[in-house]
C-alpha cells in the first residue's frame, strides 16, 4: 500500500467526500488525465466540435429569424438549420458521458484493487467490459429522468439521486443494469437527503468554476447586443458572433473546461457510492477484519 493511498472503502460525511475528491485528484492527477486523454480524448474533441458547430449554426440562424414569416416558418427554419448539429451534439454527448464515467470508475477500481496503483491493462479491460452496459444505462437513465421531470419536476429530482449510483455499481460490483437499478435504491435508503446535498454542492461548485470560463463569452455577447442597439441594427447583436473567431475560441475553451470539470463530479459520485456501500454492507470493515485475521 502506498503511503498516500486514499481508502475509498470507508464511511464519509459530506465534507470528507468533497475534500477527498480533490485530494484524490491532487495525488493522482497525472494518471487520471493520462488515461482520460488516452481513452476519452478523441471523443472529447468530437463532442466539443459538435457543440461548437451547433453554436455556430444557432448564431448564424439569428440573421434569418428577423425576417421569419410567423412562428411556423420560425420553427421550420430553426429545425432545418440546427437539427443535424443538435443531433450530433446529443449523440456525441451520450457517448462521451458513458465513456467518461466508465473510464473514471475503471481507474478508481484499479486504484482500489491495487491499493494505490493504477494498472493500465486493468483499466483497458474494465473499459471494454463495462462501456456498453454503461452506454445503455445512460440512455435509460436519461429517459427515466426526463419522464420524472415531465411528471412534475419533483419525481425527476428524486430519481437523479439513486440513479446516479447505477454507473459505479455496474463497474465496482460488476452488475447488470437491472441488478444495478435495484441495488441503487437499496444503497440510497436512509441516505437520500445527504446524498442529494453532496451532489448539489458538487454541482454548484463545478458550475461556479466553469462559469469563470463563460465570462468572456457573456461580455462579448453583451457588447455586441449593446452595439447593435446603439446602431439601430435590424438584426440581433449576436448575429455577428458566428463569424467572430475570438468569440468561437472562447466558446471552445469554455466547452473544454466544462467537460473536463465534470470529471470531478464523477469522482465524487464514486466516493458517494463507497460511502453508502460501507454504510449498508460494511465491505471495507469486513476486509480489514479478514486482513488482520490472516
Amino acid at each position: 500500500m502506498q503511503s498516500n493511498y486514499i481508502n475509498f472503502k470507508k464511511e464519509r460525511d459530506l465534507g470528507a467526500i468533497i475534500s477527498d475528491t480533490f485530494k484524490f485528484i491532487r495525488e493522482e492527477y497525472k494518471t487520471i488525465f493520462r488515461l482520460y486523454l488516452k481513452h476519452v480524448g478523441w471523443l472529447l474533441l468530437l463532442v466539443v466540435a459538435a457543440s461548437t458547430y451547433y453554436q455556430y449554426q444557432s448564431l448564424s440562424l439569428t440573421v434569418d429569424l428577423t425576417i421569419a414569416d410567423g412562428p411556423g416558418n420560425f420553427l421550420l427554419e430553426m429545425v432545418s438549420s440546427t437539427g443535424i448539429s443538435l443531433l450530433l451534439v446529443l449523440l456525441s454527448s451520450i457517448a462521451y458521458s458513458a465513456l467518461s464515467v466508465t473510464t473514471i470508475n475503471s481507474i478508481i477500481k484499479s486504484y482500489v484493487k491495487n491499493e494505490g496503483e493504477v494498472k493500465d491493462d486493468e483499466v483497458n479491460r474494465y473499459i471494454g467490459q463495462f462501456f456498453i452496459t454503461n452506454l445503455g444505462s445512460f440512455i435509460v437513465y436519461g429517459i427515466l429522468i426526463s419522464i420524472g421531470f415531465l411528471l412534475c419536476i419533483l419525481p425527476g429530482v428524486y430519481l437523479i439521486v439513486p440513479l446516479t449510483l447505477i454507473f459505479p455499481i455496474i463497474v465496482f460490483q460488476e452488475k447488470s443494469f437491472s441488478n444495478a437499478f435495484s441495488e441503487c435504491f437499496k444503497l440510497i435508503k436512509e441516505n437520500w437527503w445527504i446524498t442529494f446535498a453532496t451532489l448539489l454542492i458538487m454541482t454548484i461548485l463545478m458550475w461556479l468554476i466553469s462559469s469563470l470560463f463563460q465570462i468572456p463569452i457573456i461580455v462579448m455577447s453583451a457588447l455586441e447586443t449593446f452595439t447593435s442597439l446603439q446602431e439601430g441594427s435590424q438584426t440581433p447583436g449576436t448575429a455577428n458572433l458566428a463569424s467572430n473567431w475570438l468569440y468561437m475560441t472562447f466558446y471552445v475553451l469554455a466547452s473544454l473546461a466544462q467537460y473536463i470539470l465534470s470529471l470531478v463530479t464523477l469522482i465524487s459520485v464514486a466516493l458517494i457510492y463507497f460511502n453508502l456501500n460501507e454504510f449498508h454492507n460494511k465491505t471495507g470493515t469486513l476486509e480489514d477484519i479478514d486482513r488482520i485475521g490472516s
